[in-house]
């Protein structure tokens, strides 16, 4: 008779656990007449079909949710089932503004506790339209008392101090402390800004082509950018519109080099698309 040591015995005994318990699958596609490959234009309208089918005899819940540029996840919808399997279908309008990245994703939770989960990726890209412009835009030095010193760029207009910070895709970055104009930008938002040519300038005239320029660019943008006379520089807002991409050309700086007198500004024209507000 052979003897095995109290190891090998443990050992063998291990090897003989429980099976895992069955886990669900779980399925989720996206189709419209505007998505092409993994884009789909902005807003445009899109049908999404998930379905969960349960490994053990039936489901808990099924959760539908959507992540933008890899934020946190928004729930869509986070139902019980107690069927063995489920099945939605429903139109929406595609998430996100131009440039986002959106993923739609699909969570099915067993009745045994286990889950599983799909999910697919769209770019958002725009609708080809013409760019509205607009010239003589200003905005003063921080520290300027009674003037505008941030930017709307969605809705086209200057903003006093103490505006909405989330209006403000441009404000003037000199500390209050600063006893010379900084001439520098950043928001108060989280809009990006990059410097790009003369050339873009003149040929921006649809989204198409800023969109083309923000792809280009996207991954050098800054949240702070200094600017000088003839600059171009290229804008995505943080805020939520259809299009939120702009360029900008610096026209005239008027830089007023007295200690204390703080009416410093800087004169602007833009290009883009305008949403009332």
């Amino acid at each position: 008779m052979l003897l095995l040591p109290l190891s090998a015995i443990a050992f063998l005994s291990s090897c003989g656990g429980e099976e895992e318990a069955p886990k669900p699958t779980a399925t989720i596609t996206i189709s419209g007449d505007k998505i092409s490959g993994n884009e789909v234009e902005v807003m445009s309208d899109i049908l999404i079909s998930a379905s969960a089918t349960a490994g053990s005899e039936s489901l808990k819940s099924v959760k539908f949710s959507v992540k933008i540029n890899g934020a946190a996840a928004i729930t869509v919808l986070d139902t019980a089932v107690t069927s063995k399997s489920f099945t939605v279908e429903f139109p929406t309008k595609a998430l996100g503004s131009t440039g986002d990245d959106v993923e739609y994703m699909v969570t099915a939770m067993d009745a045994n506790g286990t889950e599983a989960s799909a999910s697919t990726k769209l770019s958002v890209v725009p609708k080809l339209l013409s760019l509205d412009g607009s010239a003589n835009q200003i905005v003063y030095n921080a520290n300027a008392q009674g003037q505008d010193i941030a930017y709307d760029l969605i809705a086209g207009f200057a903003l006093a101090k103490g505006s909405a910070p989330i209006d403000q895709d441009i404000k003037d970055a000199t500390g209050a402390t600063d006893v010379q104009w900084s001439k520098k930008w950043t928001s108060g938002n989280g809009t990006k800004f990059i410097k790009i040519t003369a050339n873009d300038w003149n040929n921006a005239s649809s989204t198409t082509y800023l969109f083309n320029l923000y792809k280009a660019n996207k991954d050098k943008m800054t949240t702070e950018i200094s600017f000088e006379e003839k600059d171009v520089i290229l804008a995505k807002s943080t805020q939520d519109v259809e299009f939120n991409i702009y360029v900008i050309q610096i026209d005239k700086i008027t830089d007023l080099p007295a200690v204390g007198n703080n009416n410093d500004f800087v004169q602007f024209s833009v290009k883009g698309i305008n949403y009332p507000k």
